[in-house]
């Protein structure tokens, strides 16, 4: 019997929604692999109108990453029969290869389970899958093309920019994704000589899997050195960058059209035309056993819905004369594998941007209460958190187990690890709480709820003079800061209000398992904790209900070598620590940002 593997995020989305007593519809999303298809996301769509359902279909694959496809549907309808699913599905069209399609019927009271959920391969056939809820997705090779393409499109002047781009530019985006769906297309895994498209593979067999570009690819088995700053083979395996090459070279593979000699033809008039530059950044997600030919379809089907959503924005966001310059952004808004891409104008603030990312909140069915487009929410590839400078989130590569009978609650989302003597800047012995603070505000910026740069020193300085906590001297010194004077920087700079939590001695803290164990569940933010001389920033803390016993995940800023992630972890600058670790005797606050609810 055929099965079906949804991400447990998935299955909250849907219970949740489904309670809301409106009607529901909308579309499921997944990618298929040989154990059956993975829904990784769903797509909520106002109009439920068979009619309708193939133009919303067009406007929901226009942000899906390649390989990603709408792979069924969801209904909110009690008094559906079983027997009724699979003219449901018919209804509205949705066709694979092999004619499965998935159909998930909510009821508004009750939870989704595996009784709600139906295969269909016709009007006449339907069963109860093998259903298989997982908190995580299977691993899936990362793709990604990063290109640019300048395009001359032609403007009538007396009809102005807008009404000649929405006919001309349209024209030449389909020439575009005629030429790149055609078979001089292929593409170039970089680093290897090996060449591939939707018909053929150069440099393998052509029945080549996926996997065998990845092991083409990382040419370096050990480490990847940037700098002074290293990363594991981990954080670089799944992504492949790939390059765009057109063959120029016209055979009779390659051309669709019979052969002959060139006929040019020269006219010479005058007229107004505007150069544009799309800078394409293409992500595809597939199964290491998948067959590289088939990448080459995923590839060719994502840069084409890249390259309309360029020409929709465009069209959107024209003022006048000007025409924006847009930029695509990836983004990972469920607790699973599923990328999504959207295109946003250059020039346009995120207070300009917040009724687009309302539609797309309301569009992915996720919650209005916290920023999940915004530019700072994009998805960082391995490729990008080399370039940052700093390293990020290195607690995810901690191998320590779980304390027996405990339950870990860690920081959400990334950061970026602020310590002692970066940035060419001496602050050792006096500066390990506002390197603590500047691994805070790079949380905020990371999660979108700010796009103000980390603050320096002396602007953390001057932020606690302009608030009145400190005299003008104050500015410049080398003096020490505390969790009190963190929050009001917080709440100055990048508008974040923090409670305070307090304890007279360090052997309280043994105390606070269970209230900082709710923090990260619910906030997610990283604690910034000061007593005595030192200051350090809590991660995460690992609580045994049961017998009390907590842990806590530490982020130490007193450390001053590079960005050397393996000396960091062997020597304990990331990990767990035991009560030991704290003071005694020494008194401490603990400064608990809270997340601003925006969007």
């Amino acid at each position: 019997m055929a099965s079906v593997h949804i991400n447990n995020a998935v299955i909250e989305t849907l219970s949740v929604n489904s309670k809301e007593n409106v009607p529901y519809f909308g579309v499921l999303l997944g990618q298929e692999t040989k154990d059956g298809w993975h829904v990784t996301g769903c797509c909520h769509l106002k109009d439920s109108s068979p009619l309708q359902f193939s133009v919303l279909k067009e406007s929901v694959s226009q942000y899906l990453s390649g390989g990603l496809q709408i792979c069924g549907i969801f209904l909110e309808n009690t008094s559906l029969k079983v027997d009724k699913i699979a003219s449901q599905v018919k209804k509205y069209s949705i066709k694979h290869q092999n004619g499965l399609v998935i159909c998930v019927k909510l009821n508004n009271d009750s939870n989704l389970s595996e009784e709600n959920i139906f295969l269909s391969y016709d009007v006449n056939s339907i069963q109860r899958p093998t259903v298989i809820v997982k908190e995580n997705d299977p691993p899936f090779v990362k793709v990604r093309l990063k290109c640019s393409f300048t395009l001359s499109v032609r403007i009538d002047s007396q009809k102005g920019l807008y009404c000649s781009l929405k006919n001309e530019l349209l024209s030449v985006i389909e020439n575009l994704c005629n030429t790149i769906s055609s078979a001089s297309t292929v593409y170039r895994v970089q680093g290897t000589a090996v060449v591939f498209s939707c018909t053929q593979v150069v440099g393998l067999p052509m029945e080549a899997v996926c996997s065998s570009l990845l092991q083409l690819s990382n040419a370096d088995q050990d480490e990847f050195v940037q700098g002074k700053q290293k990363h594991s083979k981990s954080q670089l395996e799944g992504t492949l960058l790939c390059d765009l090459l057109q063959n120029v070279t016209v055979t009779k593979e390659t051309c669709d059209v019979p052969l002959c000699a060139p006929i040019i033809q020269h006219s010479l008039e005058k007229f107004r035309a505007v150069t544009l530059t799309l800078p394409i950044d293409v992500c595809c997600q597939v199964t290491p056993d998948m067959q590289v030919m088939t990448l080459g379809e995923y590839m060719t089907t994502a840069l084409c819905n890249q390259l309309r959503a360029m020409q929709d924005c465009l069209l959107k966001n024209i003022e006048g004369e000007t025409l924006p310059k847009v930029q695509p952004f990836h983004f990972q808004p469920w607790k699973s594998s599923a990328i999504i891409t959207v295109i946003y104008p250059e020039e346009k603030s995120e207070e300009k941007l917040e009724s687009k990312r309302r539609e797309l909140h309301s569009l992915f069915c996720l919650s209005p209460s916290r920023p999940l487009f915004r530019r700072g929410n994009v998805y960082l590839f391995p490729e990008d958190i080399m370039q940052y400078g700093y390293l990020i989130n290195p607690h995810q590569y901690i191998t320590t187990q779980p304390m027996k009978g405990g339950q870990q609650s860690l920081v959400q989302g990334l950061y970026s690890y602020h310590h002692y003597m970066q940035d060419r800047f001496d602050d050792n012995m006096w500066g390990c709480a506002y390197r603590s603070l500047q691994t805070l505000v790079s949380w905020f910026r990371f999660q979108g709820y700010t796009d103000k740069p980390i603050p320096t020193h002396r602007e953390i300085q001057q932020a606690l003079v302009d608030v009145g906590d400190k005299e003008p001297k104050f500015v410049g010194s080398r003096q020490w800061i505390g969790s009190m004077e963190v929050s009001y920087c917080l709440d100055h700079l990048i508008g974040v209000t923090s409670r305070i939590v307090f304890v007279s001695e360090g052997s309280e803290l043994a105390t606070k398992g269970r209230e900082l164990a709710q923090h990260f569940q619910v906030q997610g933010t990283p604690i910034m904790i000061g007593g005595g001389v030192l200051a350090h920033t809590i991660l995460g803390v690992d609580f045994n209900e049961v017998t009390g016993d907590v842990k806590f995940l530490i982020l130490d800023p007193h450390y001053t070598g590079a960005e050397d992630l393996k000396v960091i972890l062997d020597k304990g600058w990331c990990g767990w620590k035991g009560m030991d670790f704290w003071d005694k005797t020494a008194h401490y606050n603990m400064c608990l940002p809270q997340r601003p609810k925006v969007i």
